[in-house]
């Protein structure tokens, strides 16, 4: 079976930071699950593993407050990034994934 999950990948993630983009992927109303990551890798290194991951193909990643958001189907590019923007970020990879536009960062 298929659990559409947003997947996040975080080294040490900003907990504000953390908040703001599961608050964006709550509000439009899809799954996720965090993995919170040992090793210390860069949030677009994160990001794209968390795609991989992803049955549905989107992962972010999170490195203290350095964000990524990754589509599995876009290779080895992030679709946004951000230091000051997670809940658009959240947003944006629950917009992706019921097939709404995306909002401007």
């Amino acid at each position: 079976m298929i659990r559409p999950e947003i997947v996040i990948k975080a080294y040490h993630p900003d907990q504000r930071a953390l908040r703001e983009v599961l608050a964006g992927i709550e509000e439009e109303g899809v799954l996720y699950k965090v993995i919170l990551e040992e090793i210390p890798e860069s949030e677009t290194k994160l990001g794209h593993i968390a795609a991989e991951m992803s049955q549905i193909e989107v992962g972010i990643g999170m490195y203290f407050e350095n964000t990524a958001l990754y589509i599995q189907k876009i290779k080895n590019t992030p679709l946004f990034i951000t230091k000051e923007r997670h809940r658009i970020i959240g947003q944006n990879a629950a917009r992706y994934v019921k097939g709404n536009p995306l909002i401007e960062i």
